[in-house]
């Protein structure tokens, strides 16, 4: 039998050895790189696995059962593998990454005006923004009561964050207070607040929030201050004395004296906007005239001539009750 075996081994044509596999991948990525489109040489890709599945009797993948080898599993995943770089490489392309989303422009703007406010200015500004929106309405009459309640700032800081926001070209006070009804403010969105401010050449440190360069702007306070350096106010104080007398019926005295100081430059028809606006507030005549100071700092610099008359006219029901 051993030596039937082995003249059997010697003798005859050798036996036929399987084709080897040496070199096909290398073929195969050459065939690809022939063709002139990707669809052809996906075609080329997926003949070559479908010939490698069907030499090996590899189940298709629909067939192929769940107790797969790990040799089968690797054997598939590293032919798998190895097409997929050749279909990339063949035609040329790089694998797409998604782009990462961009960040939205009204995201943005809105950071690049929040880094132009502080705290506080910021509170304020949004507080009044966000009614703004829900009312459909640019303009809005805002009180401290109101603001202080949202925000939770004091009187005071709310008032200076108005007149910051102002100088920075965030909001514009329309008309001063009517009291507990506040100020009309037009408040700006942050793409009118960039280009004002541009158009103004208006910078604003991002650290400190403090306005560096003015450039042509000219706030409404330095506009004030302007204005009343070149009016004269010769016999404003006389005016205001006269109209101290006639709303609470006290005389001036020398604390309304350095009291006035502090608002010599409003116009007398401004102090008795205020002196109307406080003593209806309250229903109380008897006030000095320091007892007006919030409002004397809420009221602005000046106001329209209508909206004094009707002060005057509500004045006389007043008194005619």
């Amino acid at each position: 039998m051993r030596k039937t075996k082995e003249e059997d081994t010697s003798s005859g044509a050798p036996k036929k050895k399987k084709p080897e596999n040496k070199g096909r991948l290398s073929s195969m990525i050459e065939s690809m790189q022939k063709r002139s489109s990707p669809v052809n040489a996906h075609k080329v890709a997926t003949k070559y696995f479908d010939d490698f599945r069907k030499e090996r009797s590899i189940p298709d993948s629909k067939e192929s059962p769940q107790n797969t080898t790990a040799v089968d599993t690797g054997v598939v995943t590293a032919e798998s593998s190895a097409v997929d770089t050749a279909v990339v490489t063949a035609v040329g392309r790089s694998p797409r990454k998604p782009s990462p989303p961009k960040a939205p422009n009204k995201i943005a703007r809105t950071k690049s005006l929040d880094d132009s406010h502080s705290l506080s200015e910021s509170k304020v500004y949004w507080s009044m923004h966000e009614d703004c929106n829900s009312k459909k309405s640019p303009q809005l009459r805002f009180g401290l009561k109101e603001l202080k309640e949202r925000t939770g700032l004091s009187d005071k800081t709310i008032r200076n964050a108005i007149h910051s926001l102002e100088e920075k070209l965030s909001i514009r006070v329309v008309e001063p207070s009517l009291g507990i009804y506040g100020r009309m403010i037009e408040v700006f969105e942050p793409e009118e607040v960039a280009f004002k401010r541009k158009k103004a050449g208006l910078t604003i440190d991002s650290i400190t929030k403090k306005i560096t360069d003015r450039g042509t702007a000219v706030s409404s306070a330095v506009d004030s201050a302007v204005t009343t350096a070149v009016i004269s106010r010769r016999g404003y104080k006389n005016n205001v004395a006269s109209l101290y007398k006639k709303y609470t019926g006290n005389n001036w005295d020398d604390k309304a004296e350095k009291f006035y100081k502090t608002i010599d430059h409003l116009k007398p028809e401004v102090i008795e906007a205020v002196f109307i606006l406080g003593i209806l507030k309250d229903k109380n005549k008897n006030k000095h005239i320091s007892d007006f100071k919030s409002l004397l700092k809420d009221i602005g610099d000046s106001l329209p001539k209508k909206y004094i008359d009707h002060l005057r006219d509500i004045w006389r029901e007043f008194e005619a009750e």
